[in-house]
């Protein structure tokens, strides 16, 4: 049976770039369920009804190669930000949950609603339905025929789809899909991955026939989001314009979208952020700016009188990880031992780390999917160094060498040298083990080989990078399953080497997990994998396989307030997922 998908997408992840279908905060590292605005003025200028052109800076996402959000590629998270003014989305993600709200769908499936059946046989039904309002540009119904399409295109295997889609949709049964004028049927193996279906739907009447991986790269198929493309100068800018057939109306009855045009000029993005952001803000020529380092970059455009700016934890967390194989490049490495780890546990201070950074310390991975409180099987492992010379003492008779003696156990700390964010955190966790009696070195690395040979043949110690999270129980199952012992290279995602075949360690809490893993594939119900998913987070805390640290960045966004309003940050969705509401002031 296919993983679930989106494993390998979420374990590789680059600063700045998740590579997850949505973003999402961490519960129990926010305040408020919404994000804060900081605003240093008001207006009271009436805004126009409708009509005007917001003009949006994008400066850590790159400009996009393609247009095309199904290909395979690094233009992922750019499109992700463009995507919701321009393509037909059969959900959005909630600005406070993150969790599917219907669009272009009459309802997201769910076995609550009955749009899910489990067949009791290793699969379900799954049926979606189309608004009857629902139209693409051209004034085409949206039916459940481009629903069947959608599913077509994305297992092609002829095709070089995004490998989270290739996976999702790998999971509908071959040959069972039913396409009817508004509604698409059709059976999947058993997963609670139905949540993530139909985020994006294709017109068959304007994408069939064409040659789907080279006609899409510089326009767009017929749109079904609240705008249409007018220019697009890759590496520059995309021009938008009103769609005048757009269907949806605001709450109180009005036709969207409000603005008559949209700008997105793309800037370089990199360590630092492109001086020339701030500088066309500054001077007006901007309305918008997505800021996805807030801590970095937001301070000057706080500093702007008449700018709004808003922020939220990012996606992306830091964690700590052990190589369990044969190939780990440190010859005196005690990976292989419980105490070991755990004394490793006990001397990272998260809390130090997080108020480094200005972010929270993570101590629940399922916390960041949206499962559960905050806190989490890791809060056992407080910073702690009598613990840590507890373990060290109970190591002493397990091993050969002394733990105490000279500068303490050999330890390499082996991060990509690419994200200054991971940089610096692996730089205070290497003074932290230090401090704690280790012989503790940090390694950069080039991010292309670290993702490359080093990670597939696990030629590391401990390392450290992040992991992108999304909320929902789908998308924690399919981090979850990437510690799968059976899982080895390239099978699974396991590169972690915990438990395979040619670990170094084994045992009954590796069998457990193993077992936790196989009965999840099989699961429906969100709640009963809520569980299940609980149960398996509590054996990586108890085995110690990773150490969560903190939240990597807080996202935002600035914006002048004296011409824009409706702007509300969405973390889970980018800045532009409501931009049909958008209304120019003056």
């Amino acid at each position: 049976m296919p993983g679930r998908p989106g494993g390998a997408a979420l374990l590789l992840v680059l600063a700045g770039c998740a590579l997850s279908p949505g973003v999402g905060p961490d519960p129990g590292a926010a305040t408020s369920s919404t994000p804060p605005p900081t605003t240093t003025t008001t207006t009271t200028t009436t805004p126009s009804r409708y009509g005007g052109t917001a003009v949006i800076g994008i400066g850590d996402a790159g400009s996009p190669r393609t247009l095309n959000p199904f290909l395979d590629g690094p233009d992922v998270a750019v499109l992700e930000i463009i995507g919701p003014a321009v393509f037909a989305r059969g959900w959005i993600a909630d600005p406070v949950t993150g969790l599917g709200v219907a669009e272009v769908l009459e309802a997201v499936p769910s076995l609550a609603n009955g749009l899910v059946v489990d067949n009791g046989d290793g699969t379900i039904e799954v049926t979606a339905s189309t608004r009857t309002e629902a139209r693409w540009a051209d004034g085409t119904p949206i039916t459940g025929d481009d629903l069947a399409f959608t599913v077509e295109v994305a297992t092609d295997p002829d095709l070089p789809i995004r490998g989270d889609l290739a996976d999702l949709y790998g999971l509908v049964v071959p040959g069972s899909v039913r396409p009817s004028e508004r509604q698409v049927t059709f059976r999947m193996e058993a997963t609670t991955a139905y949540e993530q279906l139909f985020a994006m739907i294709l017109p068959r009447h304007g994408v069939a026939g064409s040659d789907f991986a080279a006609d899409w790269n510089d326009r767009t198929w017929v749109e079904g989001g609240p705008f249409v493309v007018d220019e697009f100068v890759p590496g520059q800018l995309l021009s938008l314009e009103r769609n005048a057939a757009y269907w949806r109306k605001s709450d109180d009855g009005d036709t969207l979208p409000y603005l008559e045009r949209i700008v997105f000029r793309f800037y370089e993005p990199g360590r630092e952020a492109d001086p020339r952001l701030l500088d066309a803000f500054t001077i007006g020529d901007l309305d918008v700016v997505t800021l996805a380092s807030a801590q970095e970059r937001a301070e000057p455009y706080l500093a702007i009188a008449g700018a709004v700016v808003e922020t939220a934890p990012g996606a992306i967390w830091e964690f700590l990880n052990f190589q369990f194989g044969p190939a780990n490049r440190n010859a005196l490495s005690q990976n292989r031992h419980l105490e070991y780890r755990r004394a490793i546990a006990h001397a990272i201070d998260r809390e130090a780390l997080a108020l480094a950074r200005g972010t929270a310390p993570v101590v629940s991975v399922l916390s960041r999917f949206g499962l559960g409180a905050g806190s989490g099987p890791w809060d056992s492992y407080a910073y702690d160094l009598d613990a840590v010379k507890a373990e060290l003492f109970a190591l002493e008779g397990l091993i050969d060498a002394d733990p105490f003696a000279g500068d303490g156990l050999d330890l390499s700390l082996t991060v990509p040298g690419d994200s200054a964010a991971g940089v610096a955190t692996a730089g205070r966790v290497v003074t932290m083990l230090r401090e704690a009696g280790f012989d503790a070195e940090l390694q950069l690395e080039d991010a292309a080989v670290f993702f490359g040979p080093t990670l597939d043949n696990g030629a590391w110690d401990v390392g450290s990078w992040g992991l992108a999270s999304a909320p929902g129980v789908s998308y924690a199952a399919a981090l979850l399953e990437v510690f799968d012992p059976d899982g080895l290279p390239f099978v699974g995602s396991n590169f972690f080497r915990w438990g395979t075949i040619d670990s170094i360690v084994s045992g009954p809490e590796i069998d457990r997990y193993r077992d936790l893993i196989d009965e999840l594939r099989g699961v429906v119900d969100a709640g009963e994998a809520a569980v299940l998913l609980a149960a398996a987070e509590e054996i990586l805390a108890d085995q110690v396989v990773i150490i969560p640290l903190i939240v990597r960045d807080d996202v935002g966004a600035a914006w002048w307030g004296s011409r824009l309003e409706g702007i509300r940050l969405n973390p889970f969705a980018g800045i532009a997922w409501n931009v049909a509401s958008w209304r120019r002031i003056g």
